[in-house]
């Protein structure tokens, strides 16, 4: 849990960056780098068939409803 200092709301809105801030952009940024890495071969498989047919049927609702409306 991190914890917030009393004067927090005093020091809402100003844009200097604390070493805190700073240290959660440096984690965040490794956590997306970790999570592209480990997600990598599944976003390069293929989109199954059947989803394919699925959406393409999604997409030929979705178009008759806008030419109707």
């Amino acid at each position: 849990m991190k914890l917030i200092p009393s004067n927090h709301a005093a020091s809402f809105g100003q844009t200097h960056a604390t070493a805190s801030s700073l240290a959660d952009a440096l984690l965040l940024a490794k956590l997306g780098h970790d999570l592209r890495t480990l997600y990598t071969d599944f976003v390069d498989e293929p989109v199954p068939e059947a989803l394919n047919r699925l959406v393409a049927r999604l997409d030929a609702l979705d178009d008759a409803g806008r030419d109707g409306a």
